[in-house]
């Protein structure tokens, strides 16, 4: 309780003095309480400050079903690949997002995409990645299903149909939460990412409050159309069967994918017998050994400085060549896939290239590999890698899968800090060091170690008043997002030491706050430390000692 306005605030006497020293990226502080300093009147006029930390806890937040304050999402998700915990959704849309907007030729429904022979491997590619858990680099922006006379591919069936937010997360599904800026135009659809084919929209929150429509097209692709000009933030949950992500074909008859299947150009027929001849693969065959041959065919392309020709057309040359990256694979495998029937989409974002394969009940995503060598992308530690269910298909001994660059990009983001390198992803460059081997358990993932640091701290130090600290939590560089932060003394009194505070880091890793100097604290000189215990992304910390 505050003392009467009419009373004066008499400056205490201190009664805690501190000295500081730094040891390499460590700080400690000596607290020395004066035996002859008490505490001040006012002090005991205020009263007890009574402050009890309660670290956020998203197992909690599952356990009891808990929403957002606006009661719109639930609070965390627990997935396979771990826990994800809500955007919130009462937040405007952030400088630092990526905006979707209608700007550009490939943002509206009337998209299209043009081969090319530049069959070089990429470097550097800068992503975008709206998702958690992080879906990395297989964002779905943008997918074609047809095939033009001249290679080009389009969306057959360019109608847009409502997606309504009323969607349930069935057994067998995986759940996200996507958060998307996005620059609306009065009644114009503007493309959206989601995390794969036959998306579900559960919950949907708009900030500022907008009125807004999702829609969707023939080949899966989302828009979003609002009634006018404003800058909104999407912030969504999702799900998706997980098998979407790694699983067999089904052993169905070319029968029941017939229904599926559309006229495909003429011209294209006469290459197309040569491909599949190349390949080995025909109707006579079943239509789930058609497509691994084709996966083992296209994987085993290989990125080149010389540009496939001889042929006189395209499909052949990159086709037969094998020659290419992943959008030189995606494409010959979706025009090969067509042409024998398969039901086949190619999907791109601007980091990476893949298919998806129908098999009358599932859409199957499969990536051919022709990854870049490395993506430049801003990782947020707070969202929990996406895991994948294992792959049905085998890998040539020089794999360069695309969850390979996303876990090479988290390894490098983690040596080199936040702040990595910026690229333009355009021209070829030597290897960067190899990856760390592929682990489907996220908490291999977790960093090996975890340093804490003390920036700042108050130099006039009270018993049973505020001691403010700032400081970061980090590991490897990258930030310790929402952990819990314990300040600590040790000293002859309480050699074993006595937590008299606790603090939690931001999206960002830091912590700049307060913990009360307990009254009952002995006078004499403490050490003091500050540590965290981590969480599933960050191991145990502590100022004055190595992490484990």
């Amino acid at each position: 309780m505050s003392p009467p306005a009419a009373r004066p605030r008499p400056a205490p006497p201190p009664d805690v003095s501190a000295s500081r020293r730094r040891r390499g990226g460590w700080a400690r502080s000596a607290l020395v309480f004066a035996l002859a300093c008490a505490v001040s009147p006012l002090a005991d006029a205020q009263g007890s400050l009574l402050h009890e930390f309660i670290a956020p806890d998203p197992a909690e937040d599952v356990s009891l079903a808990t929403t957002t304050l606006d009661g719109g999402l639930p609070a965390a998700i627990q997935t396979p690949s771990g826990l994800a915990t809500a955007p919130d959704p009462q937040r405007p849309p952030s400088p630092q997002q990526q905006v979707y907007s209608n700007v550009g030729s490939d943002a509206g429904p009337e998209a299209s995409y043009e081969p090319d022979r530049d069959t070089r491997r990429p470097n550097v590619e800068r992503y975008d990645d709206p998702f958690s858990p992080a879906t990395a680099p297989f964002k779905r922006l943008q997918a074609y299903d047809a095939v033009r006379a001249d290679y080009s591919l389009v969306v057959r069936e360019r109608s847009l149909k409502t997606v309504k937010a009323d969607a349930a997360v069935a057994a067998g599904d995986e759940a996200f939460y996507g958060d998307i800026a996005v620059d609306l135009v009065p009644n114009e659809p503007v493309r959206i990412p989601t995390v794969g084919p036959d998306t579900r929209l559960v919950r949907m929150h708009v900030n500022p409050d907008t009125p807004v429509v999702v829609l969707r097209d023939g080949a899966d692709n989302w828009f979003v159309r609002g009634t006018k000009s404003a800058r909104v933030r999407l912030v969504v949950q999702l799900a998706i069967a997980r098998a979407t992500f790694g699983s067999e074909f089904a052993d169905v008859d070319w029968a029941k994918l017939e229904r599926y299947r559309a006229p495909q150009e003429a011209s294209h027929e006469a290459a197309f017998r040569q491909v599949a001849q190349a390949i080995g693969i025909s109707t006579a065959m079943r239509p789930r050994d058609v497509v691994q041959k084709m996966v083992e065919y296209f994987r085993s392309f290989a990125p080149s400085d010389d540009p496939p020709k001889g042929h006189g057309d395209i499909y052949l040359d990159l086709a037969l060549s094998r020659k290419g990256v992943c959008r030189h694979r995606a494409f010959a495998f979706l025009v090969t896939a067509l042409h024998i029937g398969l039901p086949s989409r190619m999907v791109v974002n601007e980091a990476h290239a893949w298919v998806e394969v129908f098999d009358g009940s599932l859409w199957h995503r499969i990536d051919l590999g022709g990854a870049a060598l490395n993506m430049d992308q801003e990782i947020d530690p707070s969202r929990p890698p996406y895991v994948p269910p294992p792959d049905p298909y085998s890998w040539p001994e020089q794999r360069d899968s695309g969850q390979d660059l996303a876990d090479r990009a988290r390894a490098e983001q983690a040596q080199q800090g936040p702040a990595g390198p910026a690229g333009t992803g355009s021209s070829p460059a030597a290897p960067p060091p190899p990856p760390p081997p592929p682990t489907s358990d996220p908490n291999e993932r977790a960093a090996e170690r975890t340093d804490v640091v003390v920036t700042a701290l108050d130099k006039d130090i009270r018993r049973g008043f505020p001691l403010r600290l700032q400081g970061q939590v980090s590991s490897n560089g990258a930030p310790c997002a929402h952990v819990r932060v314990d300040v600590i003394l040790t000293g002859s009194s309480a050699p074993q030491g006595v937590t008299v505070g606790s603090l939690s880091t931001d999206d960002r890793g830091r912590y700049d706050d307060a913990v009360i100097i307990p009254r009952d604290v002995a006078l004499g000189e403490y050490d003091l430390a500050v540590a965290t215990p981590g969480d599933a992304r960050c191991k145990a910390g502590r100022t004055d000692t190595a992490a484990p």
